[in-house]
């Protein structure tokens, strides 16, 4: 690896598919244009010659650069650098020190592994690299590799000493020898985690991505012609409808999920973090774990009740090539709370991880609902007025449901701080994000006091750590006054000018 490398041969196929995919709308319109000719028969042979020629010279412009630029491509490890060269008319040269890489990841789509190639995705703090197309073999030896050599460098700043070159895999040393398996979830877990993950938003962002492909107008005019021919009352023919809808939905999001988090594992090695899954496209996502910026435990109020959990970490990155912008990387999607903790422990020996204690006033707790509530009345009065004369059933059915989901933030949310680490629960509807966060992870800290909250005693207070571009927040919500001066004393403790330590007094929407 410390020679040029290439491309996969399959890169270069990729170039033809990227020339159609760049063309794919100018086709549809010409297509969309000419239905009549076509379809009447009508078409001459003169004007197909010259449509398909245009078509053909086209893809070879488009995808004759591509390909000219991935037959240009290299890469390799050189002095404590990955070092990544491109272009056709103006060379283009990445140089990532290898010190401040925060993740190697790399996936395999279905066509990828047909070929034994993967994608690889390299992320540090500031600009990443993506590799289109390499063999899978490859990408697995600059994994080991760029882990040992960090490994090395992390040693050498021990000793005061560096080593230039990482330790070379033995022979007949494989990747799955190095690292132990933590976890490895269960068929039973996968269908579970799936019924409670969402599974009916993964089908509705697939069908409503499919809606705006081909127009809304069509499929509505369908929906009903065939509904209402079986049910003549227009309102039982909807509901009929809708209930089969989400039924068939939410079956189907279960599908969809299930394949994407097929035999989903988690390996360790050292300091280094793999996570492996997927049935169709088979992902590689890894991180150290002393370059990991906080913890998130999260859990819903139906996943709390089955007594499961999941498990993420932040990492830092400014790459928009990254697949997770905002920097999160999943460790545990879905795990028992007993096992959960055994990992962690594991993993992060030195994070003190323990349950934070309820914080918010009793003053605090109608705050938490009283803006959507007046939201609700407000909309549901309109439509009871002009439209429908049941409308206050519905409206009043949604606000408990708000009320409740805000009781149920207000009792769940709180903070413990032990010494130069602090554990925050953060809550949102019916969910719960408890963050552990260390002193010198936190970049900023900011406070709000508003004259309505300040008359109460009560404030709002966000810790921020890095993570991907906008950073990770953590936010408590109308904590007493005293707990806001802990955490902020807390959180203060260690700046000596104060500069990334803000105080607003702006007004909040949902005091």
């Amino acid at each position: 690896m410390y020679s040029p490398e290439k491309l996969h041969p399959v890169a270069y196929l990729g170039s033809v598919v990227n020339g159609f995919k760049n063309l794919w709308i100018p086709i549809i319109i010409v297509l969309f244009n000419s239905r009549e000719a076509i379809f009447s028969g009508n078409i001459s042979l003169k004007y197909f010659l010259i449509s398909g020629g245009i078509l053909i010279l086209a893809v070879v412009l488009f995808g004759g650069y591509d390909f000219l630029n991935k037959f240009r491509t290299r890469f390799w490890i050189e002095d404590g650098k990955f070092i990544y060269k491109d272009g056709v008319i103006s060379n283009r040269e990445k140089e990532l020190d290898i010190s401040r890489i925060q993740s190697i990841d790399f996936n395999e789509p279905i066509f990828h592994r047909i070929f034994g190639a993967v994608k690889l995705d390299i992320i540090t703090p500031g600009e990443g690299i993506k590799i289109d197309t390499i063999k899978k073999s490859q990408a697995q030896s600059i994994q080991s590799i760029l882990y040992n050599e960090m490994d090395q460098l992390d040693s050498a700043v021990e000793i005061g000493a560096y080593s230039r070159w990482p330790r070379e895999e033995a022979p007949g040393e494989s990747q799955s020898e190095q690292f132990v398996t933590l976890y490895r979830m269960t068929g039973k877990a996968l269908i579970l985690m799936s019924m409670t993950s969402g599974a009916l938003g993964a089908f509705l962002a697939i069908v409503f991505g499919f809606i705006n492909l081909i127009g809304a107008n069509f499929l509505i005019e369908r929906y009903f012609e065939v509904f209402e021919g079986l049910v003549q009352n227009i309102f039982l023919a909807l509901g009929i409808a809708v209930l089969i809808f989400i039924t068939a939905g939410y079956i189907m999001g279960i599908l969809i999920l299930s394949i994407k988090y097929y035999n989903y594992t988690l390996k360790m090695k050292s300091d280094d973090l793999v996570v492996e899954y997927g049935l169709l496209e088979k992902k590689h996502r890894s991180v150290n774990v002393t370059r990991v910026q906080n913890i998130i435990i999260k859990d819903s109020l139906i996943r709390r009740m089955i007594g499961y959990y999941s498990l993420s970490v932040t990492i830092t990155s400014d790459s928009l090539d990254s697949e997770e912008i905002d920097g999160k990387v999943e460790l545990l999607p879905f795990i028992r709370k007993k096992r959960l903790y055994e990992i962690i422990d594991e993993i992060f020996p030195n994070y003190h991880v323990e349950l934070p204690e309820r914080t918010v006033p009793f003053r605090g707790y109608r705050r938490y609902f009283q803006v959507m509530l007046s939201i609700i009345v407000i909309i549901t009065g309109i439509v009871q007025y002009f439209w429908f004369g049941y409308a206050w059933i519905i409206g009043l059915a949604v606000a408990a449901v708000f009320i409740v989901s805000g009781i149920y933030s207000a009792r769940n949310t709180g903070y413990k701080i032990h010494e130069d680490e602090i554990n925050m629960m953060a809550t949102g509807f019916f969910s719960r994000s408890h963050f552990v966060i260390k002193h010198e992870k936190v970049i900023q800290a900011e406070r709000v006091v508003n004259p309505f909250l300040r008359r109460a005693d009560l404030g709002v207070i966000t810790l921020v750590t890095a993570a991907g571009m906008m950073g990770s927040s953590a936010s408590l919500k109308f904590i007493d006054k005293e707990d806001i001066e802990k955490i902020w004393n807390w959180a203060e403790r260690g700046h000596s000018n104060g500069e990334d330590i803000a105080e607003s007094d702006q007004s909040m929407a949902d005091q």
